[in-house]
C-alpha cells in the first residue's frame, strides 16, 4: 500500500465525524512523521501497514471498527526504547488529537483503551475487539522464517543503544514470556493458523541468542 493510499485509508476513517478535514490531514502527516522518526526499524509505517491489512481482513467479526483502526494508527506513535510508558503515551496522544478533532467520547475511550492493552498483551476482559487487535499486532511472530528473522534484526536496530548482553537477556525474557502462555494468540482462528510457527520462530531466536552468548564467552 503506497503513502497516498494509506493517507487515503486514515481519512477514511474518519468519514464525516470529523468536522476539519484538513485538521485530520494534518494529523495524518504528524503521524507518519513520528512513524519515520530515527531510531525506528520496524516500528513504522510498514507496521501499520500490516496491521490494517490484518484487520481488514477480519473486518465482519470487529464491532466498533473506527476505534480498532484508530488504535492501529495511533498503537506505536510514541516509541522509544528506553522509556517504560510509551503505550501510555501514546494513548494520551491519542486521546488529545482525537478530541480536537471532535471523535465521539466513546470512540476515544474505546480506542485508548485498545492502545494500552498493548502494554502487556493482555486481551480486554468481554472485549473481542481487543482480542482482534492484540493478535493483530503480534501477527508477526507467527510470520514465515524470513519475514519473522527480519522483524528479529529491526527489533535489534531499534536497540542499538543496548550492549550485546544487556538486550539479549531482555529479548530472551520477553520471548520467552510469550512461550509460557497457553496461548500467544487470543482468537480460535489466529490461533489455529498461526500458533504453531510462533512457537517454532521464539524458540529459533532464543536458541540463537543463546548460541551467540556462548560464542563470545
Amino acid at each position: 500500500m503506497s503513502r497516498k493510499r494509506l493517507k487515503k485509508e486514515f481519512l477514511r476513517v474518519f468519514g464525516m465525524k470529523a468536522p476539519a478535514s484538513g485538521k485530520a490531514k494534518r494529523l495524518f502527516e504528524s503521524l507518519a512523521a513520528e512513524y519515520r522518526s530515527a531510531g525506528r526499524a520496524w516500528h513504522t509505517l510498514e507496521h501499520i501497514r500490516q496491521i490494517l491489512a490484518f484487520l481488514k481482513k477480519r473486518r465482519v467479526e470487529i464491532n466498533d471498527w473506527p476505534s480498532v483502526q484508530l488504535a492501529a494508527w495511533f498503537h506505536d506513535v510514541v516509541y522509544d526504547t528506553k522509556a517504560k510508558d510509551n503505550e501510555e503515551q501514546s494513548a494520551l496522544y491519542a486521546r488529545e488529537c482525537l478530541k480536537q478533532l471532535g471523535i465521539p467520547p466513546e470512540v476515544v475511550k474505546h480506542t485508548t483503551a485498545l492502545i494500552r492493552a498493548t502494554k502487556k498483551h493482555k486481551a480486554i476482559p468481554h472485549d473481542k475487539d481487543s482480542r482482534i487487535f492484540l493478535d493483530a499486532d503480534l501477527s508477526i511472530l507467527g510470520s514465515g522464517k524470513k519475514d519473522y528473522d527480519n522483524y528479529a534484526a529491526k527489533i535489534r536496530k531499534e536497540y542499538a543503544w543496548a550492549p550485546e548482553e544487556l538486550y539479549r537477556t531482555g529479548r530472551k525474557k520477553a520471548l520467552t514470556g510469550f512461550l509460557k502462555r497457553k496461548h500467544i494468540y487470543f482468537t480460535a482462528a489466529v490461533r489455529n493458523e498461526l500458533e504453531k510457527r510462533a512457537r517454532r520462530n521464539l524458540r529459533r531466536e532464543i536458541a540463537q541468542l543463546t548460541a551467540r552468548e556462548a560464542v563470545r564467552v
